[in-house]
C-alpha cells in the first residue's frame, strides 16, 4: 500500500513538472526569437559596416596625374582625395619650393610631370620658359582676362584678395573709418598691424601691386604713413587678423581668407574691400608641354573650376574666391566686385626685390 502510495504521489510530481513545463514553452520559444533576431542584426549590421567601410577605402585608380604645387600639403591632400573620389584617378602632388620647382624645369629635371598647381607668377616663369601647352575649353574661356594667360598657358582657378579687417568695436565708435589706402595712411588715430612683406609673398602683392598704381615714389610715401601706425609686422598671414579679433589693433591688412576663417570662429571683426582697388594671389594651373596625359590634365582643370572642390576646400576652411564666376560658390561670397589693382605680374623678379629693398631700407627700417 505505501509503495503504490509512493508511486502516485512521483507520478503526480512528474505530472505536475511536465504542465509547468510546457506553460514556459512559448515563453521559451519567443526568447530563441529574439535571441535570433538580434544576432541576424548584428550580422546583417556587421557586414553592411564591412563592406562600405571596403567600398570608402578601395577606389579603383584607372591613372595617376603628377602635379608640382606650392599650395599647402593639407589643401593638396582634401584635392587629390576628393578627385579620386569623383574621378577614379590619383593625382599625385610634389610639394615644392618655388625656387625649386622653376629650376627643375630650368635645368629639364621634370620626369613624369604632368601639370603644375601654384601661384600665377611661377606659370608665368614657366610660360617663358616654353615649358606649358596652350589649353582651353568652355569652362576656362569664361574666367575672366585678368585670371589667365593670354594665350591660354595656365588658367587661374581661385585667388585671395587683401582687405581691411576691421574690430567692430572700433567700427561701432568711429562714425567715419579710412576706406581707401589713401584714407588709412592719413588717419593719425588707428592701430594697424600688418604681415611683414619679407616673409609673404601674398602680403608683398600690395606693395608691388601699389608700386604699378600709383608708381614707386607715390607707394613708398604712402608706406612711410602707413608704417607709422603699424603696431606689429606678423611673421604670418593669420597674425594681423588675430590681432584685430583681439582688441590689440583696430584694422589689418590682411588676406581675406585669413580672415573669413576667424569670422567663422565668431571673432568680432569685419571685411572691407578697399574702395580705392586691392591686391591679390592668384592661384593657377598649367599643363606641362611633354606630359603624355594632356586629356586627363584637361579634365582635371576643369574640375577645379566647378563647386564640388570649392565646397570641399570651404568644409575644410580653405576660404578662396572662384576665378569661374558662374560657379555657386562664387555668387555665395559677398565681394564679387571687388575692384582690383594693376595686375602685380607687370614687375619681373628682379623689379619685385629692388621694390622690395627701397621699402625695407626707407620704411621698415626706418624710425
Amino acid at each position: 500500500m505505501t509503495l503504490i502510495a509512493c508511486f502516485l504521489l512521483n507520478k503526480e510530481i512528474i505530472s505536475t513538472g511536465s504542465e509547468s513545463m510546457r506553460r514556459y514553452i512559448p515563453l521559451l520559444i519567443i526568447g530563441l526569437c529574439i535571441v535570433f533576431m538580434v544576432l541576424a542584426t548584428l550580422l546583417y549590421t556587421t557586414q553592411s559596416v564591412g563592406k562600405k567601410e571596403q567600398a570608402n577605402k578601395f577606389i579603383p585608380v584607372t591613372k595617376t596625374l603628377t602635379v608640382y604645387t606650392t599650395i599647402p600639403v593639407e589643401m593638396a591632400s582634401i584635392i587629390a582625395s576628393e578627385y579620386q573620389k569623383d574621378a577614379n584617378i590619383q593625382v599625385n602632388f610634389i610639394p615644392i619650393a618655388k625656387e625649386d620647382l622653376i629650376n627643375n624645369f630650368q635645368h629639364n629635371n621634370i620626369k613624369d610631370v604632368d601639370m603644375v598647381l601654384a601661384d600665377s607668377t611661377v606659370l608665368e616663369e614657366l610660360k617663358s620658359l616654353n615649358a606649358l601647352t596652350s589649353n582651353i575649353s568652355e569652362e576656362e574661356d569664361i574666367v575672366k582676362e585678368r585670371f589667365k594667360d593670354n594665350n591660354n598657358s595656365w588658367i587661374g582657378v581661385w585667388y585671395d584678395p587683401i582687405v581691411f579687417c576691421y574690430n567692430l568695436d572700433y567700427v561701432k565708435n568711429n562714425w567715419q573709418i579710412p576706406l581707401t589706402w589713401n584714407d588709412l595712411a592719413q588717419n593719425n588715430n588707428i592701430k594697424i598691424a600688418m604681415t611683414d612683406f619679407m616673409v609673404a609673398s601674398a602680403a608683398a602683392n600690395v606693395l608691388y601691386s601699389l608700386s604699378q598704381d600709383k608708381n614707386i615714389d607715390n607707394t613708398m610715401l604712402l608706406m612711410q604713413q602707413i608704417h607709422a601706425k603699424v603696431v606689429r609686422y606678423a611673421k604670418y598671414l593669420s597674425t594681423p587678423v588675430r590681432m584685430v579679433g583681439m582688441g590689440e589693433a583696430d584694422v589689418a591688412i590682411a588676406v581675406q581668407s585669413e580672415t573669413l576663417r576667424y569670422i567663422n570662429d565668431n571673432y568680432p571683426i569685419s571685411i572691407i574691400y578697399p574702395k580705392d582697388g586691392t591686391a591679390y594671389q592668384l592661384t593657377a594651373v598649367g599643363i606641362v608641354k611633354d606630359s603624355n596625359q594632356q586629356v586627363e590634365a584637361n579634365n582635371f582643370i576643369k574640375w577645379l573650376l566647378g563647386d564640388d572642390i570649392q565646397i570641399s576646400l570651404q568644409k575644410n576652411r580653405y576660404y578662396y574666391v572662384p576665378t569661374n564666376y558662374t560657379s555657386l560658390t562664387y555668387k555665395e561670397f559677398a565681394g564679387k566686385n571687388i575692384r582690383f589693382l594693376e595686375k602685380n605680374n607687370i614687375f619681373d623678379e628682379n623689379a619685385k626685390k629692388a621694390i622690395l629693398d627701397e621699402w625695407v631700407t626707407n620704411v621698415r627700417l626706418k624710425n
